[in-house]
């Protein structure tokens, strides 16, 4: 499908700190073979309306739509909204790979002033103009009331140049009416995860005991371990006030590290606890249902999971995949045919500009690599879990299905409930259905899916149409840059 670029980790820091601040200038793109250098305009931001002392949290999960420019900020304004109802005394948390918002920092710098304690974990690949000036407003001591402090190389993860604060969740001792107020799931405050990303993030409050142990893990975070920490599970209060258990607990999460291997991932076990067809006691067979939205699966961690998605196909679960970047064997994998046929699969990887040479890093390759891609790492279980039928389950957080992502900070986050299972699902369909949103990935690549043509208008002028291309191309296409770890976000 076109070249395949090479980067060294190196090249990729470098890059990816560069990648950030261009970005604020360039919107995401909606068709046609020009992208505009201007970045659009900041969205104002308002309250809900209502007394600050009467106001509720928000509950449940928000996407962001980076097709359509109404709702590029979603999940955005929603942290605002909660930051700006938090009160005098109360504490913010955050813990993200990347930040650049304004809109979110004048927010927090705002809460600093008024005596909120503002608390700040971010990865160290960047320093954009928002994190200069909430460091300037709050300072730099991880120890003290409020901080702005970037990991060195992850946080409880190993010192070294593979290793990230991948992990992306948000809380607030008290927003409004509400306390212990949380936000976990896929995203980071970027303007390229506003405008180019399919991103999600999970809201809930009042759970006093999962508060408290996410808070304690952030305050472990804090130490900047040089060494690997143990991986911790959680749940708040487990439903038989023993061990937690995520076929049963309403929560669950994991945060990482967590090295995995063939005999010891969490994915894999996940996948082991699904029953794919259950008897319906007519004589038939119920299928469970599987949605998998995922940024990125590839390497050898990739290529197993890969073996175990084809694996519950076979078995005979209803399961969908779309990824916004995967590996080549990866994908070989996946898209190897079973007795049941291929798996279904589709891509929200768009390139509209495969030749705009954004060069970033000066060696003269376009650098900009997709104008949009899902971002999200969710899994939908519907059907029968653990042995428990009739489940109803959403796997979320940030770690992606890839080799590097059990050695980073990460959050791994089970939510049960038919309600918060049907938006996601109603996420997956609306990116899943439309052609605008995602793309046959058995018959397209990022690039080819629209295609410029030179059609002559009855005037007799010529003008360039843009054209789906339904052909053939190939079912495992290399992806566009490799590797993608550290580009990921």
């Amino acid at each position: 499908m076109g070249r395949v670029k090479r980067w060294s980790t190196p090249v990729l820091a470098t890059c990816l700190g560069v990648a950030a601040s261009l970005l604020l200038a360039v919107p995401a793109a909606t068709a046609g073979p020009h992208r505009t250098a201007q970045a659009p305009a900041v969205h104002k931001v308002r309250p809900r309306a209502g007394h600050k002392k009467r106001w509720k949290a928000y509950n449940g999960p928000f996407f962001n739509d980076p097709h359509l420019k109404s709702r590029h900020f979603t999940i955005e304004r929603r942290v605002i909204d909660t930051i700006r109802h938090t009160p005098k005394g109360a504490t913010i948390r955050i813990a993200v790979y990347s930040f650049d918002r304004m809109p979110v920092a004048e927010a927090l710098i705002a809460a600093y002033h008024r005596g909120v304690k503002v608390q700040m974990l971010l990865n160290d690949h960047q320093d954009t103009r928002a994190m200069k000036a909430i460091r300037a407003a709050i300072g730099t001591n991880r120890f003290g009331r409020s901080f702005l402090y970037k990991c060195r190389a992850s946080c409880r993860g190993t010192a070294n140049q593979y290793n990230n604060l991948h992990s992306k969740f948000y809380s607030f001792t008290q927003a409004g009416k509400s306390k212990d107020v949380m936000a976990i799931g896929s995203a980071n405050m970027m303007l390229n995860a506003d405008v180019h990303q399919w991103n999600d993030l999970y809201f809930m409050s009042g759970n006093t005991a999962l508060f408290d142990q996410f808070t304690d893990l952030f305050t472990d975070m804090k130490h900047d371990y040089a060494k690997r920490q143990p991986a911790r599970f959680f749940c708040g209060t487990p439903v038989d006030g023993k061990a937690c258990d995520d076929s049963v607990d309403k929560y669950t999460a994991w945060a990482f590290p967590k090295l995995s291997g063939p005999k010891n991932d969490l994915v894999l076990d996940l996948l082991d606890k699904v029953q794919c067809l259950t008897p319906d006691g007519a004589g038939g067979q119920t299928r469970t249902k599987l949605a998998l939205a995922m940024h990125t699966m590839r390497g050898k961690r990739g290529d197993y999971i890969a073996a175990a998605i084809r694996r519950k196909y076979a078995e005979g679960c209803d399961f969908r995949v779309d990824y916004g970047l995967i590996g080549f064997h990866t994908k070989q994998i996946l898209g190897a045919a079973t007795a049941r046929g291929r798996i279904p699969l589709r891509s929200t990887g768009l390139d509209y500009h495969p030749d705009d040479d954004f060069d970033l890093n000066h060696d003269g390759e376009d650098d900009v690599i997709l104008d949009f891609y899902s971002h999200q790492k969710y899994l939908v279980i519907q059907g029968t879990y653990d042995g428990v039928p009739n489940t109803d389950m959403v796997l979320t957080g940030s770690s992606n299905w890839a080799s590097l992502s059990t050695a980073n900070d990460e959050i791994w986050f089970t939510v049960h409930g038919r309600t918060v299972a049907k938006k996601y699902l109603d996420n997956f369909n609306f990116e899943w259905n439309s052609g605008r949103n995602s793309r046959n990935a058995y018959t397209t690549t990022y690039t080819n899916f629209r295609v410029p043509q030179l059609r002559r208008s009855a005037d007799g002028t010529l003008h360039t149409v843009y054209v789906t291309v339904r052909r053939p191309v190939t079912s495992v296409q290399p992806d566009p840059v490799a590797p993608a770890e550290a580009w990921a976000d």
